[in-house]
């Protein structure tokens, strides 16, 4: 199987992950053979693509976490928030929710 690189996917890969160029070429398949057997090849745009939906479905517990040290942060009034990191996190939702 071939995952093409045209799209808004590899427009997402790019923004996240922070590549310049991914690799979309996919391997030629070698002479075919009687007693060849088949083959699974994964691309490296595959497998960025695989890699960025691990990282959007973090654990649970890691969740949990972070929103108990937000919520005692603002319970004692030391939270402070950067615009940019909630522009930067809302785009990323965006475009994650637009190709996933």
């Amino acid at each position: 199987m071939e995952i093409s690189g045209h799209g808004r996917a590899q427009e997402l890969a790019s923004l996240l992950l922070g590549t310049q160029d991914i690799d979309q070429q996919a391997a030629k398949p070698s002479a075919s053979s009687a007693t060849q057997q088949d083959q699974v090849q994964i691309s490296e745009y595959a497998k960025d693509l695989q890699r960025i939906t691990s990282l959007t479905n973090g654990s649970a517990d890691a969740r949990a976490s972070k929103i108990a040290g937000i919520r005692q942060a603002l319970d004692a009034g030391t939270y402070d928030v950067s615009g940019r990191k909630v522009g930067d996190a809302l785009i990323r939702q965006v475009l994650t929710d637009a190709v996933l």
